[in-house]
């Protein structure tokens, strides 16, 4: 288990492995406080609501909705780098360390967000005493995204696609049905190549094998997870019944 030391002397515990995201670092009425101080602003379908690059002028709670996270390279290559959900809150480490923008966001789906300015949000932290718990976080994601890059190294083709749902499912799934987890992708699947290093031929191989195996069904940009735990366990190595070789889907550069 984690353990995250908020200001005020409590402690967030979570178990191992599952997501945290700002609104579970709060109480409930610091996260409305939160919201109240900004103002209301609906994105549709593909609106950006941060560009890598900009001033850190604001900074945006996702109320409701779906984004994306990404990055360019020097290249200009696109990097996709996460999935957002309700709860979170971007833009919050330009803001405080007075950088630009480190990523671009876009919308998914349509969000229900609130607007704060930088400096109403570094007031908002500094009041309920955030700065550690926001740093940890941070920490946190970061520590993640490195473990992921790493296993992607090693791991089967099946398994670097399963290491990957199985982040996104922790950061976006939700219940469907007493036992399946739903996961809006909110990407097509060379995208989804792209964040398990692998080339579309590959992962389409290495979806198709999992999905044959029972753990997962497919959808046009969603999936639903079928069996978490033997997710779990090929994220981890083993190989699905009937999967595709280890020789397979060898990592894109």
């Amino acid at each position: 288990m984690c353990r995250v030391r908020l200001g005020n002397g409590r402690r967030l515990t979570r178990q191992k492995g599952t997501a945290m995201n700002f609104r579970s670092l709060v109480a409930t009425d610091v996260w409305h406080d939160l919201v109240d101080r900004g103002h209301r602003r609906i994105y549709t379908c593909k609106s950006v609501l941060l560009s890598q690059g900009e001033s850190p002028d604001c900074v945006i709670a996702l109320v409701d909705g779906l984004v994306k996270v990404t990055q360019s390279n020097e290249s200009g290559d696109e990097l996709i780098l996460m999935l957002r959900g309700p709860g979170e809150v971007l833009g919050e480490m330009g803001a405080l360390l007075g950088r630009t923008r480190s990523a671009t966001v876009t919308a998914v789906h349509r969000c229900t967000t609130s607007v704060l300015p930088a400096h109403a949000f570094r007031h908002f932290v500094e009041r309920h005493h955030l700065e550690r718990a926001i740093y940890e976080l941070t920490v946190d994601r970061l520590n993640n995204h490195e473990r992921l890059r790493a296993d992607l190294l090693h791991l089967p083709p099946a398994g670097r696609l399963a290491r990957v749902v199985s982040v996104l499912a922790d950061e976006v799934g939700q219940p469907q049905g007493p036992t399946d987890l739903l996961v809006e992708l909110g990407m097509a699947r060379p995208e989804l190549a792209m964040m398990a290093s692998m080339s579309r031929s590959s992962a389409l191989a290495a979806l198709s094998a999992l999905q044959s195996a029972g753990i997962l069904t497919l959808g046009r940009r969603h999936l639903i997870i079928k069996d978490v735990a033997r997710l779990k366990a090929v994220a981890r190595g083993a190989q699905p019944p009937g999967g595709i070789s280890h020789r397979d889907g060898a990592p894109t550069a």
